[in-house]
């Protein structure tokens, strides 16, 4: 007799292709984020490193993948994070204030709640693709209670709740409802209703609403009782829209995309000599006199507002190796901070381009360029942010021997940004 057939269990091709899909947002808190965003953004609050979303990110793309239990993501990614030093409690900067904040950054309760809310949230997705898809023989919906032991009592009234696919109280009632909510929904046809001896539902349990105050934002936010705070839509519904394109009454709002080699690039501004920093400092020394053309007080780290009007945080990291070290005086890069600080804050242009690295990962570029006169002599300042799984990474001053080429050569993608003439 021949061994029984052994079934292994597919990945949910929907949850994959779901999580997948999520672009990066950095965020200190996680109220920072508007809700509907986690269904395109992959978020952890206070990882404002972006090396330390991509550990995490990787580490639950595995476990979508593979099926990976808390257990061992926990056990792969804590030494990751605790070599970083994204571990335990640290000051941070608040780039919403500016402020530096003692945090809880790693942890074990953090990284089960990580686990639990995305790995949750990202079979919910998929669910709700699949249940899209297969409506019209499957048109019901019905509430599935947690089947943990410590049920919420707020749900319990949801619990058998059938009702129309595309009926509005899926819009805010379709789990997950909660952090570390366990319900679930079941889709039904007309045969299966009959057969489990149910019936569209036809008085839905009042929900009265609460407000809720987002200290972040300043906005009054009225939530059913019961459902937590960020977890009132429908995660699905919000991912599906998010990949419909809105319809377009006018163009993009970008100067140019392409490559500029028409657009000619705008004329030199003088800068005094003052701007060229002098030899003989130590890097530290160095690196506060750039902290300090932000505002910046003791080399402590600020929130920038470039042209575009995107959020960067300048600090020392910019001028690390990746151990940490600084890297200040490579290439005689301590006498042009000057003119680096001046380029970010007063760019010529601002160039966005994806560009794709071995083993297939792409990147956001976004490159700073001004063109300055010092005493006569053309001097090109250009920023490279690598918004990538390394951190913004790259920071190089041009001498002017070389700038119509280098110039050539970097003005390509989306120009963000041009300086009026």
């Amino acid at each position: 007799m021949s061994d029984p057939i052994k079934f292994k269990p597919l990945p949910p091709k929907e949850a994959i292709e779901f999580f997948e899909a999520k672009g990066y947002k950095i965020g200190f808190d996680w109220r920072d984020v508007e809700k509907a965003e986690h269904a395109y953004s992959f978020t952890v609050a206070k990882a404002m490193r972006n090396d330390i979303l991509q550990d995490i990110r990787t580490a639950m793309d595995m476990a979508i993948k593979d099926g990976i239990t808390y257990k061992s993501f926990a056990k792969d990614l804590t030494p990751t994070l605790q070599e970083k030093g994204w571990w335990g409690k640290k000051l941070v900067v608040d780039p919403k204030t500016g402020e530096e904040k003692l945090v809880q950054l790693g942890s074990p309760r953090r990284l089960k709640t990580i686990y639990d809310t995305n790995l949750r949230s990202a079979y919910s997705a998929g669910a709700w693709e699949r249940i899209q898809r297969v409506k019209k023989t499957r048109p019901y919906l019905r509430y599935i209670g947690s089947p943990s032991k410590n049920r919420r009592k707020d749900h319990e009234k949801f619990y058998n709740i059938v009702l129309p696919v595309d009926h509005p109280f899926w819009q805010k009632f379709y789990p997950p409802n909660g952090w570390e909510c366990k319900c679930s929904v079941q889709q039904l046809s007309e045969r299966d209703l009959k057969r489990l001896g149910l019936k569209v539902t036809e008085d839905i349990p009042s929900t009265p609403s609460r407000t809720v105050l987002n200290k972040r934002t300043g906005e009054l936010q009225n939530i059913p009782v019961g459902i937590d705070a960020g977890f009132d839509f429908n995660i699905g519904e919000a991912r599906m829209k998010a990949l419909t394109p809105p319809p377009l009454n006018k163009g993009l709002n970008i100067p140019y995309t392409g490559n500029a080699a028409k657009l000619v690039f705008p004329e030199s501004r003088p800068l005094s000599k003052d701007i060229i920093y002098p030899d003989g400092l130590d890097e530290r020394e160095y690196v506060d006199k750039f902290m300090k053309e932000f505002g910046s007080k003791k080399g402590e780290a600020v929130v920038f507002k470039d042209a575009t009007g995107e959020q960067i945080i300048i600090s020392d990291d910019l001028f690390k190796n990746p151990k940490g070290k600084l890297k200040v005086t490579k290439r005689m890069r301590h006498r042009h901070l000057g003119l680096l600080a001046r380029t970010i804050k007063d760019p010529d242009e601002i160039w966005w381009t994806w560009e794709e690295y071995p083993k297939g990962r792409s990147t956001l570029l976004r490159r700073y360029m001004a063109k300055w006169d010092i005493e006569g002599e053309d001097q090109l300042g250009f920023v490279l942010f690598d918004v990538s799984p390394d951190g913004w990474t790259g920071v190089t001053a041009m001498k002017p021997d070389k700038v119509q080429s280098y110039l050539k050569s970097q003005r390509k993608g989306a120009l963000a940004y041009r300086r009026k003439q």
